[in-house]
């Protein structure tokens, strides 16, 4: 039995504490995480779905630690009111407070004095949550848990824990823990990632390619790949393994994909990876290549799992009596909107087939979403047959990455354009409606299936009034490009241009008041479904902006074509046509001049 440390209660800052221990210095900063604390205190409301804590995410650490998408990560997964679990390095209480919510019994171990504080700020009104401020490796107590977890901390254990091996020392100290049953909740960055293969800097040392080239050391923290993790693990006693995939990482992941979702041949995983967009988080913005071209690709030849670019892993001492198979494929999160509209998807193998369910995330909030929106409504559909097939935007993917012109991509959204249009009727000022029901059939909501068929999915949204044929296609032709690589052929055009260079060839010549009329709906739907939680441009900006992807800087090639366009650009001046006889007398000149190395 592992004797436990003396711990008493700080009442100041309401953590648990032990006078062997001085604190690490492991920290986001001394102004960052006052900031995190005044802000914890000066909000009532601290829960995860808090709308006080929103104003407060001004930049990457307040994210990190504020934002209601950390939780996806364990949403998945059922915590019950009788589990005890500890935490082994709880930072400032992101995870902290979602573990907390469950009703479970919750120890958090931070090294970080004030790290620790503000872990019990986030937690305050939470009294099955107690915070202890001690080295993970020294911690001691007599308890055993149903759950421990390394959320962010494995990778740092060559830092803060003197070992010969500190990497088999952590993991071997979360499984003295653990009850025979127990489980180990590890999330850790792939080294692999197909992130860091496109450019972005290593998420610990910041530089390109760290990991990738295997250049950690004793002084650095250290991540790895799905072969060299598993192998840590089984060494250090966990006989049961399953792998999860969270994307676009393990920090802020809006998709959790299970290891039987690479399996099938019916599901097509890589479609819902068709916004991804891997962040750099030290603030690179070099690409190589698009990443959601890449995942396509990767799916195909099953290279997803090894590449993805964080790994979930939920570690046994022995193989459960009911199998590791969790029962799902992929779960989908849309936690960006106001909690009243949160939802989970959840892909579900029932026999050969597979099942789409969706739920509220939020039950207690549920009631009240019939009185948000002055006409719009949400409407969850009830469970449906995944449709095999491809998702219908990705086709246009390759299409931009290609080169393709206003021609090809109104090829692409003929059949779309033509679906709609013959379900318009005349409305009012000689427009043309749809259906409230057809609000939300934007392209990312229709599937090819194996006849080469479109077909509807995820209606959700509806309108009680009849909608604008010009606004349903306007915002899904927005949203269609803005997922796309940036065609070079397009990239000297706004949206605006595009989209009405598209739909005038297929026949729907979009006037001015069709645009106003698109923009001012569009507002008042995101007002709606995100509140706050609203971020980047506004339609009104995006239209008269230039034509660029969402998912994806531009890559190397496509900054190499843009520089080419320029300078063709000015070399086609009347300015520069005009200076061109003082260049060329210019030059001549230089060359009759003595070098400087002549000079000397």
């Amino acid at each position: 039995m592992t004797e436990a440390r003396p711990y008493s209660f700080n009442p100041e800052l309401k953590i648990w504490v032990t006078p062997s221990h001085d604190g690490i210095a492991y920290s986001d900063g001394d102004a960052v995480e006052h900031r995190l604390l005044a802000a914890l205190r000066q909000c009532r409301d601290v829960s995860g779905t808090s709308e006080e804590l929103l104003p407060h995410i001004t930049d990457w650490p307040s994210e990190y630690h504020l934002s209601p998408v950390r939780h996806n990560l364990l949403r998945p997964f059922l915590f019950k009111p009788t589990d005890r679990i500890l935490e082994l390095g709880c930072g400032c209480g992101a995870i902290t407070r979602y573990f907390g919510e469950t009703g479970a019994t919750i120890v958090s171990v931070e090294g970080s004095y004030r790290r620790a504080e503000i872990a019990a700020e986030r937690c305050r009104d939470r009294p099955n949550v107690a915070i202890y401020c001690d080295n993970l490796a020294d911690f001691r107590t007599e308890e055993k848990f149903d759950y421990v977890t390394l959320i962010g901390v494995l990778e740092y254990a060559p830092l803060f824990i003197e070992s010969d091996d500190p990497i088999g020392a952590c993991l071997a100290h979360a499984l003295s823990f653990l009850k025979e049953d127990g489980v180990l909740i590890l999330a850790i960055e792939n080294k692999l990632g197909l992130k860091y293969f496109n450019g972005c800097s290593e998420d610990h040392t910041g530089v390109p390619y760290f990991g990738i080239n295997g250049l950690y050391d004793a002084g650095t923290p250290v991540t790895f790949g799905r072969r060299e993790l598993e192998a840590r693990l089984r060494a250090a006693g966990f006989a049961d393994l399953a792998f999860y995939y969270p994307f676009p990482d393990y920090k802020l992941p809006n998709l959790i994909l299970a290891e039987d979702a690479f399996a099938r041949d019916d599901f097509r995983p890589a479609d819902l990876l068709y916004r991804a967009f891997s962040r750099d988080y030290g603030g690179g913005t070099d690409r190589a290549f698009h990443e959601s071209l890449a995942w396509q690709s990767l799916a195909r030849n099953r290279l997803m799992p090894g590449l993805a670019n964080s790994f979930l892993v939920l570690a046994r001492k022995e193989s459960p009596a009911d199998g590791s198979h969790p029962g799902w494929l992929a779960r989908l999160y849309s936690t960006e909107r106001v909690p009243f509209y949160a939802t989970e998807t959840a892909f579900l193998p029932v026999g050969a087939s597979i099942a789409v369910a969706k739920r509220h995330l939020f039950h207690h909030m549920s009631a009240s979403i019939q009185a948000n929106g002055p006409c719009f409504r949400h409407r969850l559909p009830p469970h449906a047959p995944y449709i095999s097939g491809r998702l219908y935007v990705t086709e246009l993917q390759p299409i931009m990455a290609r080169g393709g012109g206003v021609a090809e991509v109104a090829r692409w959204a003929a059949p779309w354009v033509e679906r709609l249009a013959a379900m318009a009727q005349p409305g009012p000022d000689h427009t043309m409606v749809l259906p409230g029901e057809c609000l939300d059939a934007i392209p990312s909501n229709f599937v090819r299936d194996v006849t080469g068929a479109l077909v509807e999915i995820d209606d959700e949204w509806r309108s009680e009034l009849p909608v604008l044929l010009a606004w349903v296609l306007i915002r899904g032709l927005v949203n269609a490009l803005s997922a796309c690589p940036c065609s070079p052929n397009l990239a000297s055009l706004t949206f605006r241009e595009v989209v009405s260079g598209v739909l005038a060839s297929l026949g729907q010549n979009l006037s001015d008041a069709d645009y106003r009329a698109a923009v001012a709906l569009e507002e008042t739907l995101h007002d709606t479904v995100y509140g706050l939680r609203r971020h980047g441009a506004s339609l009104a900006e995006l239209l008269d902006g230039p034509l660029r992807s969402f998912t994806s800087p531009p890559t190397y090639a496509e900054e190499i074509i843009a520089l080419r366009r320029e300078i063709a650009r000015v070399k086609a001046t009347v300015s520069w046509q005009i200076t061109k006889p003082l260049r060329a007398f210019w030059n001549v000149l230089r060359s009759l001049l003595p070098s400087d190395s002549a000079k000397r």
